[in-house]
């Protein structure tokens, strides 16, 4: 396998597997000859956020990955909002950084304004936040794409189809093709072991404002034509989504007076746990603003509805981020938010974060110039709707490989979701396990007893998704455990055990361990009465009639006390004080510690309905159950008996049938192996 620390852009390649390949030193333009099998262990089909986390997690495990997109300089690019994380979003980016993902790291250096969500609440459901520069965001990640990950080789060619034989060895009935590559748009074939897909809004993607439609995945970029035929071809239920984007506005003929601003968090927070900063000092972060939409707002937008050929189609859009039209037409006569967000230290361009519009152009000119602020704003570029092809995620399994094609995955708005943060998690769970299973290792997964990111995947391949699917705090049963300041703990070792967490990463989270579990014990081991508690923090909400004696760790779940409080008390405690991430995280160790303790005994029930494995090759038209329940398992395949219970449409009753028929198929099983083994 070809070890080299120096990017490689093939600008050739062979109609069949060659025997070398000539690629391009893009810094200097100079031609390397390398050794090369002809053959790639992975290769990703697109260059967004969950073909970035794919490609880099596969090269980061040792694959010889090549990732092919259609230009090069749109690698990592924000194609709608300039912003990382939020409320569930968030999670998730703390949980990619915990598998040695890429986009929080590139997140902290970066942003421009970073901010705590919803802390109002508590902290298993806050959310970070970063508003970030396009420009910095691009530059930053393709520096580490190229320069500083081996084993990552870059094509800019569109790919049309893909290369498929006859499965010989498959999995379940469905699954009878295998995937060897793909094959680019002038015939050229590039042949892997496994191919991750992770197209974005291109295939079949059609760009429409006002009545004006024309084919592209984004303003700029052609659609995937070829490939989306080629996964229908193939036998993917298909579906058509849209999502939009809004007006750019310059920012130098905004008049900010009167508007809300909304500044950063002092001091700003990291994503990664790498890091204990941002790159930016907390005077330095950009401000934000809020204003509304009013009455008139809504008059023009209902005016010209019949102008607006996104709005009038049956294409579903995203429920969580709905165009302002959509909007308007459910909750009427009522203001509506709008975020202004600067979309870079350099560019008077700002982002107006709540006014998705498809309108005609000059219409969207004449709405924002009602909005209180922007009454003399230039519109910069109109917003725009896009429509697009998505593959029904129920045809997956749990590691995002097809039912259908073996060695085939998908990652990102291929399966239905809308956000920069839940592509890329899929992304990164997509290369892993395209790594594990060109190695024939067991797929790695994330159960929703685990992370943000098994909640995501076990939605989409149980229960599908018929409109854009965004990642809520919500849709977890188990939040008090998957908090964000926790994701390490959770999952990195989990990470360095299947290979794609870096030694670096695992040291550095093992140090932050032993810190945290030495710092547990040591406040664990200061106790006295409460009374006496009372008397020396002068802390009037301490009940003194509380029988027994409580340890400085049991103080902290009060809202006051702090460790700088309880120093005070306990000066051995004084050395923990400048360290300011451990300090918050014993925070909410102490504040969830008694809850916990519930918990953890639900996700052990729920642990043991998913330890009980399906078999890939069960045959659903044996049970004993209705026509509608065979189908939706036939089409979602669930890998455990928990998984098939979250299906809708499920009853108890067909599960317990189902129990009792795959205990028999086990029994069947192991009777036929044993008879083969037997002596004749």
């Amino acid at each position: 396998m070809l070890q080299t620390r120096c990017v490689r852009f093939v600008s050739a390649v062979s109609r069949h597997p060659p025997s070398t390949v000539v690629p391009t030193n893009h810094h200097t333009g100079h031609r390397k000859r390398d050794c090369h099998s002809g053959r790639y262990d992975v290769i990703v089909v697109g260059g967004g956020h969950a073909g970035t986390e794919a490609a880099a997690a596969a090269a980061r495990m040792g694959a010889n990955t090549l990732m092919v997109t259609h230009k090069l300089d749109t690698i990592g690019e924000m194609s709608c909002n300039p912003s990382f994380g939020g409320v569930g979003k968030g999670h998730l980016m703390k949980e990619i950084d915990a598998l040695d993902g890429v986009c929080a790291r590139i997140c902290d250096k970066s942003g421009i304004q970073y901010k705590v969500l919803n802390t109002r609440k508590g902290p298993a459901v806050w959310g970070p936040r970063a508003q970030i520069d396009r420009s910095l965001y691009k530059k930053h990640l393709q520096e580490e794409l190229f320069n500083n990950t081996p084993n990552l080789t870059f094509l800019a060619r569109p790919v049309e189809d893909l290369i498929l034989t006859t499965n010989s060895q498959p999995d379940s009935d469905v699954c009878k093709q295998l995937v060897q590559g793909v094959r680019l748009d002038d015939g050229q074939c590039i042949h892997g072991d496994t191919v991750v897909l992770t197209t974005g809004t291109f295939l079949r993607g059609q760009i429409n404002i006002g009545l004006e439609t024309r084919p592209a995945g984004r303003v700029g970029d052609a659609p995937a034509i070829g490939l989306a035929k080629s996964l229908e071809d193939a036998g993917f239920t298909v579906g058509r989504l849209k999502t939009g984007t809004p007006p750019r506005v310059d920012g130098r003929t905004i008049d900010y007076t009167g508007l809300s601003p909304q500044p950063g968090d002092d001091p700003p927070q990291p994503f990664s746990f790498l890091n204990d900063a941002v790159w930016i000092k907390p005077e330095d972060q950009v401000m934000c603003h809020l204003t509304h939409t009013n009455s008139t707002v809504d008059k023009i937008i209902l005016d010209n509805l019949h102008l607006d050929r996104h709005v009038q189609e049956e294409t579903t859009g995203p429920r969580y981020c709905p165009s302002i039209e959509s909007k308007v037409l459910r909750f009427p006569k009522r203001p509506h938010q709008i975020w202004l967000e600067p979309e870079g230290l350099d560019t008077p361009v700002v982002y107006p974060n709540g006014i998705s519009c498809t309108l005609p152009a000059e219409v969207q000119v004449d709405m924002v110039r009602q909005i209180r602020g922007l009454e003399r704003a230039e519109v910069m570029q109109p917003g725009y709707g896009v429509e697009y092809d998505y593959m029904d995620p129920r045809q997956l399994k749990a590691s995002l490989e097809t039912n259908r094609i073996k060695n085939l995955f998908f990652a990102g708005q291929i399966n239905g979701t809308t956000g920069y943060e839940e592509a890329a998690a899929q992304g990164l769970i997509a290369g892993i396990n395209a790594v594990l299973k060109a190695q024939d290792r067991p797929a790695f997964t994330v159960s929703r007893t685990e992370g943000y990111i098994g909640v995501l995947i076990d939605d989409l391949t149980t229960q599908g998704t018929n409109e854009p699917y965004r990642m809520f705090t919500s849709r977890a049963e188990f939040r008090l455990s998957l908090r964000p300041d926790n994701a390490d703990e959770r999952l990195t070792e989990k990470g360095h055990q299947a290979g794609c967490v870096s030694h670096y990463r695992y040291h550095t989270f093992m140090d932050i361990k032993h810190s945290l579990d030495r710092s547990l014990q040591l406040l664990k081991s200061f106790s006295q009465s409460s009374a006496k508690w009372k008397r020396q923090l002068k802390y009037d909400l301490l009940s003194e009639t509380k029988s027994g004696t409580q340890s400085a760790f049991d103080l902290l779940k009060y809202p006051d006390i702090t460790i700088s409080r309880l120093v005070d008390v306990v000066p051995e405690l004084r050395h923990l004080v400048p360290n300011r991430q451990l300090c918050n995280r014993l925070k909410i160790e102490a504040t969830y510690a008694c809850m916990m303790k519930k918990q953890e005994q639900e996700i052990q029930e729920v642990r043991r309905d998913e330890a009980m494995a399906l078999p890939d090759n069960l045959d659903y038209t044996q049970l004993h159950v209705s026509t509608e329940v065979i189908e939706k398992l036939a089409l979602t395949r669930p890998q455990t008996i928990g998984a098939a219970s979250r299906i809708p449409g499920i009853t108890p009753a067909a599960m317990v049938q189902l129990l009792r028929y795959v205990k028999h198929f086990k029994r069947q099983k192991h009777g036929s192996e044993t008879q083969e083994l037997s002596p004749a």
